[in-house]
């Protein structure tokens, strides 16, 4: 097994310590020596400068010590564990509590009688000797956030809805379900007798199996489950800005984990707690931040997203209104690739800001170099799942963000070999993968925090809106109409191009010290703000609580991973007659070309 034992060389510790130093000679000694940007250059330097893949190891190797599943003792130590952490470094952190209804297996059982009369019981637990398939844990409720307090934060004496509620009995199936490893699905599978296995399947199950029944083995399966109201909490660390302190910059990682969480989520939890060490590092150096700056450390989030959403449902006036952007990471490490999603105006962030780190994996070359040659420059993913804490901040509170991680997928998903002994050995040997996406989440948070005018283009926006519109024309019919949304297209494009024009003439009016003017804090508030034009207060049909109309779960996501409201009209219509059919579906085109002239209008800033 390939454990960690790298640390940064006496060479490397020198350097660190040097640069450290001449920065904060100059910085006492020539304080207004520098342009904005070259001092921003030279916290972008340290930042990166004082990285260390032993620390992050160190880190990960605390949180994996034992299975945290929120609403349980061994969850409620990490949360001590992130809050000193914070602490420790002089950081400002607080929690913020929710009550939420949360669901635990208490017993189950599985024993096959097969077709010659043999029986069996069948194992519900991995053996210890192997990771290869052990089992799958999730949930299975349905949509996100607090059952109890659908649509508002679950706050102490707040409004709760009954655990026989319709509303709370509809989030949840009424069939039971279990699950179960590799083998033992082989074991019931290859005792089948009946129809046989698709085409499809075959590749993926084991040559032996042959059928998918009925019969002639019989199950016998027990579960005994319970759901209970328990205590969740969130952490936070707050860096509070110098001159725009009402613009926040929020970086979100969340903590539970179904087992030891090695990858999922505690890589990211340990990236987001060197973030806090090498940020704090900067605070001794004099760096204050024009914006602040929120660490985010959620609970509950395998439970469909709780904590972040109870908090964002909480805040969602203020989020409107003063939240700059938030970079979400789940799982920082999972294997090999890099992976980025995000809403479209921050695509040319990421970018520049993968050309300044290192590629973990390649010798000499910055990871934008690795990603663009395996044709990753056009392939920026798109936020429209519901699978991390994103979800609320786009598709509920349209906060401009972005989502990133190393690996496509992984082996011991969910499973009880999820530990900090497969990452050392497998995910990430030597930790480099993890000093890589923390670069890029902290480089991100530092120029949306710290850049006079927020680093937004909103032509790669129109960009998108445009390529959207032409893949639906070839999805729908001539009696549909897409000339809604060709105009609003254009007016949003014409705004972005104004906006960008404006944008580039006021940097160039950029003085010493870089004061905020109105102007540019007009500006910032017209970038920030469009992203909300896109959430409409009626949400998609059924699902309410689903806000944006471009990026959001719809029914049929392999079809068609925008445009939500359109999508579920297409695909729900079927049983409708011609001209409602064709009536539904032009309504919703009517619909999100009405959320574009929204977010056109907020760019420009101008009434009609």
């Amino acid at each position: 097994m390939n454990v960690l034992t790298t640390k940064p060389s006496p060479l490397s510790t020198m350097v660190v310590l040097l640069i450290i130093c001449i920065l904060s000679f100059y910085a006492l000694h020539f304080p207004h020596s520098s342009s904005p940007s070259s001092a921003s250059r030279n916290m972008e330097t340290v930042f990166l400068s004082t990285s260390s893949n032993s620390t992050i190891s160190t880190y990960l190797r605390a949180l994996t010590l034992h299975p945290h599943l929120a609403g349980t003792k061994p969850a409620s130590d990490t949360t001590s564990y992130v809050l000193n952490h914070f602490l420790s470094l002089g950081l400002e952190a607080h929690t913020a509590s929710y009550a939420t209804l949360l669901s635990f297996p208490v017993r189950s059982s599985l024993s096959a009688r097969f077709g010659d009369g043999s029986a069996a019981s069948l194992p519900l637990s991995e053996a210890a000797d192997t990771w290869r398939e052990g089992f799958e844990r999730g949930h299975v409720m349905r949509g996100i956030g607090d059952p109890l307090t659908p649509g508002w934060g679950g706050v102490e004496g707040g409004e709760r809805l009954g655990l026989e509620d319709s509303e709370v009995l509809k989030r949840f199936p009424k069939i039971p379900s279990m699950p179960l490893s590799a083998e033992v699905a082989d074991t019931i599978l290859s005792s089948l007798g009946g129809v046989s296995v698709p085409l499809e399947w075959r590749s993926t199950l084991k040559s032996k199996v042959r059928h998918v029944g009925p019969g002639p083995t019989m199950l016998n399966f027990t579960y005994q489950g319970e759901m209970k109201v328990a205590t969740i909490q969130n952490v936070f660390a707050v860096i509070k800005g110098s001159e725009e302190p009402d613009r926040h910059v929020l970086l979100g990682n969340h903590r539970d984990a179904w087992t030891y969480g090695a990858v999922d989520p505690s890589s990211g939890t340990a990236a987001l707690l060197d973030i806090a060490r090498r940020f704090s590092v900067l605070l001794g150096l004099g760096w204050k931040p024009r914006r602040t700056i929120i660490l985010c450390s959620w609970d509950a989030e395998e439970f469909g997203m709780v904590g972040s959403t109870e908090w964002v449902e909480q805040n969602l006036i203020n989020l409107g209104s003063k939240a700059v952007a938030y970079l979400n990471v789940d799982c920082a490490v999972q294997g090999p690739g890099f992976f980025v999603g995000s809403t479209p105006q921050l695509d040319n962030l990421i970018l520049e800001v993968m050309k300044k780190v290192k590629d973990p994996d390649s010798e000499g070359v910055s990871l934008y170099e690795n990603w663009a040659a395996g044709g990753g420059g056009n392939n920026i993913q798109r936020l429209s799942g519901v699978d991390s804490d994103f979800a609320p901040f786009v598709q509920h509170a349209g906060v401009p963000s972005i989502d990133m991680y190393y690996g496509r997928d992984f082996p011991v998903y969910h499973t009880a070999f999820d530990s900090y002994n497969w990452m050392a050995e497998y995910g990430d040997p030597f930790f480099h993968r993890h000093v890589a996406v923390t670069g890029v989440w902290g480089l991100l948070a530092l120029h949306l925090a710290d850049d006079c005018i927020l680093p937004f283009n909103y032509l790669s926006y129109a960009n998108e809106l445009q390529l959207y519109k032409n893949m639906l024309s070839n999805l729908v019919d001539q009696q549909i109409s897409l000339h809604p949304l060709t105009t609003s297209i254009q007016e949003f494009a014409s705004a972005a191009k104004e906006a960008d024009d404006e944008l580039k003439k006021l940097r160039l009016q950029e003085t010493e010290g870089c004061s905020v003017d109105m102007k540019k804090r007009a500006l910032n508030d017209r970038l920030m703000l469009a992203e909300k034009g896109f959430l409409d207060a009626d949400g998609l049909q059924g699902r309410q609580w689903f806000k944006h109309l471009v990026f959001g779960p719809s029914n049929d996501h392999e079809r068609l991973n925008f445009f939500p409201g359109v999508s579920d009209s297409i695909t729900t219509s079927n049983g409708f007659s011609e001209r409602e059919r064709v009536a539904r579906i032009q309504h919703e085109i009517w619909r999100v070309a009405r959320a574009i002239r929204r977010a056109a209008s907020a760019l420009t800033g101008e009434f009609t």
